[in-house]
């Protein structure tokens, strides 16, 4: 069976991108398809805790991470290089990964789909 990494560098506030990649994963492991997310960059935004978006920043994204686990998604990832600064939680839902762990990660899948 195929593997599929979903790799979110985009904010969640500042367009659709991490909605339709989040609606994708959940897509393909509703069809029993592998699925595993990394997060870089601004996509990091999402895994933080205590988040409060406002109207005009749209939907609470981040809590459809906590509907993974009835569709199987169990991989989330980040590079440990990328934690953010004391003070902002992240989910303990994601997995941090060193430099050399984040590189080996990212040429395990067949496909992979950047947002």
């Amino acid at each position: 069976m195929s593997k599929t990494l979903i790799h979110i560098t985009s904010s969640p506030y500042t367009g659709l991108a991490v909605k339709e990649a989040l609606d994708l994963a959940m897509v393909l492991a509703t069809f029993e398809q592998d699925v595993d997310l990394a997060f870089s960059g601004a996509g990091i935004a999402l895994l933080h805790q205590k988040q409060a978006p406002d109207e005009s920043q749209g939907k609470a994204l981040y809590k459809m991470l906590a509907s993974f686990e009835f569709y199987d998604i169990n991989n989330l990832y980040l590079p440990e290089s990328q934690l953010p600064k004391v003070g902002i939680e992240i989910t303990s839902l994601a997995s941090t990964l060193s430099e050399l762990e984040w590189k080996d990660m990212l040429t395990r899948y067949q496909h992979t789909f950047r947002f």
